[in-house]
């Protein structure tokens, strides 16, 4: 078995053609995407890539970039300290090794020599499901002072795209479906032909679907949290690419003219990724979102070239509603040797375990919901309290216990963060369901 490593845009085109012949169904694992994602965005100084060859024929391929980010040390969600770090970053899906537990111990037990031969601070692995090999692989022999803890775990769900939206209704409850069903009624009652859906599949449309998309984004509550639709030069670039290849699907639901509701996506390799998506609050009442994610699902399901839905990252009530099961991904992230990489690793473990811990006294209490609600609408949270409240109390225990040093190692409780994020511009599942005939 051979490794061999490209280094930026030359040697990752030499090995264009081994990358697309073992190409798995993550979009943001393909050549093209990786390349346009490296080039359009600032922080980024290169691509990377591994490819594990046994003689002539390829068996694996980590797929990354080296790149510049920070890592914040929070208090609760207030930023105390902001280090920057050069990471080696393995996309979300970048491990391409075909299912094979042994090629992929292969290829992610080399990040450790890459730790000290591209100079970098860390090496970071994109969402891999927890309790898989590759998360696994991805751990084995990083250290407990090296290791990052507390990494946001993601709820990541799916479903299975069937013939007809009325077999995909079926699925779910009755209350389900009459209530999914008569706000639909009651929408196009309200409306009549002054309710109507576009749909954007090529460069055409994506200049009004994006202008459309930002004056609805403007007004939610993602907006606030500075989280969810972005026209950066990179995500216009990632569309435009993914039109050019017939992989965008852009939905808009207009009301009396005015652009009420958006779903952006990509349909790669008979998967469809949900991107960014929002309604305006104003017309919550009409379930805007959820008639325009129907009629998206309609047109999927039309769509022989499709058989699952990906919900991306994150928890939600509509992800519950019409998901039909989800896996659990968290980043492993693993420091280099070095002094200054160490010691901020141990802050972060430090005040993520303490955040940690106010989340869970928070959910204990029943006050979490009320704090994730202040957080979008912007409103103190209240959350630095619980953190204050949650410092006294493991002080206080470890008093008691005679653990005033601290544990050997720190882990947080076992309950999972859900949040909503982006990784490496789309958001995806692990793998698809099987072809509907």
């Amino acid at each position: 078995m051979r490794l061999q490593v490209a280094r930026g845009y030359d040697e990752i085109e030499a090995i264009r053609p081994v990358w697309e012949r073992i190409q798995n169904d993550y979009v943001t694992s393909d050549v093209d995407f990786v390349l346009t994602y490296c080039r359009h965005t600032p922080n980024v100084v290169r691509p990377h890539a591994v490819l594990l060859e046994d003689g002539n024929d390829p068996r694996g391929l980590l797929v990354g970039r080296v790149e510049d980010i920070r890592l914040p040390v929070r208090v609760a969600h207030k930023t105390v300290l902001d280090p920057g770090f050069r990471a080696l970053t393995i996309v979300y899906g970048g491990v391409l090794d075909g299912d094979d537990a042994d090629t992929s111990a292969r290829l992610l037990g080399s990040l450790e020599a890459s730790l000290a031969n591209e100079r970098v601070d860390l090496v970071r692995v994109r969402m891999l499901p927890r309790g898989s090999h590759r998360y696994a692989a991805a751990a084995a022999g990083v250290s407990p002072v090296r290791r990052q803890r507390f990494s946001p775990r993601m709820l990541h769900w799916r479903s299975e795209l069937p013939g007809s939206l009325d077999e995909f209704l079926a699925r779910r409850s009755r209350r389900r479906r009459e209530t999914v069903r008569r706000y639909a009624r009651r929408l196009e009652r309200t409306y009549g032909d002054d309710a109507r859906i576009e749909i954007v599949r090529d460069r055409k449309g994506l200049e009004r679907l994006f202008a459309d998309s930002k004056a609805i984004h403007r007004e939610t509550y993602q907006h606030i949290l500075g989280v969810g639709f972005s026209d950066a030069q990179v995500q216009l670039r990632l569309a435009e690419l993914a039109a050019d290849h017939g992989w965008f699907r852009g939905y808009m639901l207009y009301l009396r003219d005015n652009p009420v509701a958006f779903w952006h996506g990509n349909a790669y390799r008979g998967i469809f990724g949900i991107g960014a998506t929002g309604f305006d609050p104003a017309f919550a009442e009409d379930r805007p979102g959820t008639y325009l994610l129907m009629r998206a699902i309609d047109d999927l399901c039309a769509d022989p070239s499709v058989h699952t839905l990906d919900f991306g990252f994150g928890d939600a009530a509509y992800k519950r509603n019409f998901g039909d099961g989800f896996v659990e991904e968290e980043d492993v992230v693993a420091f280099a040797r070095k002094p200054r990489a160490v010691a901020l690793n141990a802050l972060h473990t430090a005040f993520g375990g303490m955040t940690a811990v106010a989340h869970s006294v928070a959910a204990r209490t029943g006050s979490l919901a009320e704090l994730r609600r202040r957080r979008r609408t912007g409103e103190p949270s209240g959350l630095l309290r619980s953190f204050l409240g949650a410092v006294l109390v493991l002080l206080a225990v470890y008093a008691a216990a005679g653990l005033a040093a601290g544990p050997a190692s720190a882990r947080g409780p076992e309950s999972t963060v859900f949040s909503e994020i982006v990784v490496d511009g789309a958001r995806r599942v692990d793998a698809p369901a099987a072809k509907r005939g």
